[in-house]
């Protein structure tokens, strides 16, 4: 039997036209085929297939198609044996990776069965209230002696006015009209007119003098004169009289009167007239307004870093148009207000505060107190001292707690270590500066931590 090789069918020219068709062979004859396989990669080309080696459909092989086989091979040769390089790196790397994950495992479940305790401290708190005076003064100012510098601002005027109906209800009976009588006497000798004479003018309204006319003699060519005040017997309007209407001689001989215009006669009636509540609360509604007003116009003068003091020196005038009484439908209110004031720096006024209440603090509790908070005041009163200085009463109160320092909390939990729940907060009651505590041991744990770096302290301020 004869046999043929695939590579010698391939690579031999003269005999590629000799191997018969498979049905011209003998029966039982046997033809091998040889099959090479190559890896292929992603980054390589695909190779060629046994259809491409030859060009154009050609029986003959291709010199390039065999170049690029011996090619490939090489390059799976190379790549089998980089990749069995790297396989030996994968083992210790899986197990760098798999003990990272148990030091981070171990890292956050060590902490969890730890003994810790936490201790919290209220520390002793009081409230220090002093009322001090402080002194506004231009210029600079001595802070030792309780001084605060001031400055001056512009004063202040302003009015405003308000009409308003007035609310009271007045009766009037009827008048009597009032007027003057002039008496004359032609005697040489001096004459006495009593008070109550009547007199009746032409119109016949009747006159009665209210007083005494003395009435000198006369020197000629002078008549000697008097006048007094006189007023209508009959009441209203009608008494009303013209002057002259009594002209002529009375009384007595050598006397005679003469009248000025009577006036005032009224009937009776009833009129709205002025309250003093109208006035009053007129005044109060006008009062609050200008203080606004005024207030206003002092901040305008004030710098950001200042405050301005409420105004401490001003004049005030309520003027009415009609006085409590008077008959009248409405009433018009005046009031004017003229104001000084001062600005102060905030700054220097709350290191102040701060320096009277730390001396306080210090001469009734001692060293170690700290304020918790702000210090809190209210200006009481203001007394002007002159026109550039001034007293201000001030209310001061502030919360101070006791401060531990590190070296103290180092020695509070050195003291606390290994100790029970019961001699640790005896411990801790006894320790000047402590109200109150409590503290709280990590699972439910009787005994505390025996080193202190596990004992935590935490302050509690109340106030």
């Amino acid at each position: 039997m004869k046999e043929y090789k695939t590579d010698e069918i391939f690579t031999d020219p003269q005999q590629m036209t000799m191997v018969p068709p498979l049905e011209d062979l003998p029966a039982g004859t046997t033809r091998f085929v040889d099959i090479h396989i190559y890896d292929q990669f992603p980054e390589q080309e695909e190779l060629p297939s046994i259809e491409s080696r030859f060009q154009d459909g050609s029986s003959e092989p291709n010199q390039d198609a065999t170049l690029s086989r011996q090619d490939t091979q090489e390059h799976s040769e190379r790549c089998s044996l980089r990749y069995g390089r790297l396989h030996p790196l994968l083992l210790p790397l899986g197990v760098l990776c798999i003990l990272a994950a148990i030091a981070v495992f171990v890292a956050s479940i060590l902490p969890l069965f730890a003994l810790t305790a936490t201790v919290t401290i209220v520390p002793v708190t009081k409230q220090i209230s002093i009322t001090s005076m402080i002194t506004i003064v231009p210029g600079q100012a001595n802070n030792a002696q309780g001084q605060l510098s001031g400055r001056a601002l512009s004063s202040v005027t302003m009015s405003q006015t308000r009409t308003v109906p007035t609310t009271g209800k007045g009766h009037q009976d009827a008048t009597s009209a009032r007027g003057m009588i002039t008496f004359y006497n032609a005697a040489p000798y001096a004459q006495t007119i009593a008070a109550g004479t009547l007199l009746t003018g032409t119109d016949g309204v009747e006159i009665v003098t209210d007083q005494d006319a003395m009435i000198p003699a006369v020197v000629y060519p002078t008549l000697g004169q008097t006048t007094v005040t006189a007023h209508a017997v009959i009441g209203g309007p009608a008494g009303n009289i013209a002057a002259g209407d009594i002209y002529g001689l009375c009384c007595r001989l050598n006397v005679s009167a003469v009248n000025a215009p009577f006036t005032g006669g009224e009937q009776a009636h009833n009129y709205q007239m002025v309250t003093s509540q109208d006035i009053d609360a007129v005044a109060s509604s006008l009062k609050a307004s200008l203080e606004q007003s005024v207030q206003a116009a002092f901040q305008v003068q004030v710098h950001p870093d200042e405050t301005l003091l409420a105004p401490f020196s001003c004049q005030q005038s309520v003027t009415p148009d009609h006085q409590v009484g008077d008959e009248a439908a409405q009433v018009t209110i005046t009031v004017s207000e003229a104001c000084t004031s001062m600005a102060y720096s905030t700054q220097a006024y709350q290191n102040l505060l701060m320096q009277i209440e730390s001396q306080e603090v210090k001469r009734q509790l001692g060293d170690g107190y700290r304020l918790t908070g702000e210090i809190q005041s209210s200006i009481a009163q203001v007394t002007p001292k002159d026109h550039r200085t001034l007293d201000l009463q001030v209310k001061i109160a502030g919360m101070w707690a006791y401060q531990f320092t590190e070296m103290q909390q180092e020695h509070i939990k050195a003291l606390l270590a290994g100790k029970n729940k019961a001699q640790a907060m005896a411990t801790l009651l006894h320790i000047p500066g402590v109200q109150s505590a409590s503290l709280a041991i990590k699972n439910n744990g009787a005994t505390l931590p025996t080193d202190s770096a596990d004992i935590h302290l935490a302050f509690l301020h109340i106030g």
